[in-house]
């Protein structure tokens, strides 16, 4: 049965316990999808090297979706090791490489609301991600990404990986 997966990830350890997850759930399903998500902060067009902008330009005319937005390569490239890195993890749990697709976003502002468009525009039946460390006087007062997908998602399953 066909089942799509997004696992949103910040390349951080936490994001990784999320996709080791996911492959121990998702693996035995030859029909799951898993797709590997970022949101990337979009920047100013001002804050570039010109090298930069003429780089992102280039990107944009494969991903309409990022028309008139940019940020920063070495968040972009960092973030790509990542994906590398967490898809290896996602194989050798026994899913398939055709099974995985990695896919970054750039947004202002709220991460939690760009993850939920993410997951209606998609139509993933399951959110997979990993508790960010705040420490709980902080996350009392600001809530966190984890909290408030739990509070606001709708039409999906929401698995937060400790």
């Amino acid at each position: 049965m066909l089942h799509n997966v997004l696992i949103a990830v910040d390349g951080s350890r936490n994001s990784l316990r999320a996709v080791e997850y996911s492959g121990r759930v998702f693996a035995p399903n030859p029909e799951a999808r898993l797709v590997l998500f970022h949101i990337l902060q979009a920047v100013s067009r001002m804050n570039l090297e010109k090298k930069e902008v003429k780089t992102i330009d280039t990107h944009k005319a494969e991903r309409p979706d990022l028309a008139g937005l940019y940020w920063r390569l070495g968040d972009e490239k960092r973030i790509s090791k990542f994906f590398g890195e967490a898809a290896e993890v996602l194989i050798q749990a026994g899913v398939q490489p055709e099974q995985i697709k990695s896919k970054f976003s750039v947004k202002k502002g709220e991460i939690a609301a760009a993850i939920l468009e993410e997951v209606e525009l998609g139509h993933y039946e399951t959110l997979v991600l990993g508790r960010r460390g705040l420490s709980r006087v902080r996350e009392f007062f600001m809530g966190s990404v984890s909290t408030e997908l739990v509070r606001e998602a709708r039409g999906c399953a929401v698995c937060v990986v400790e």
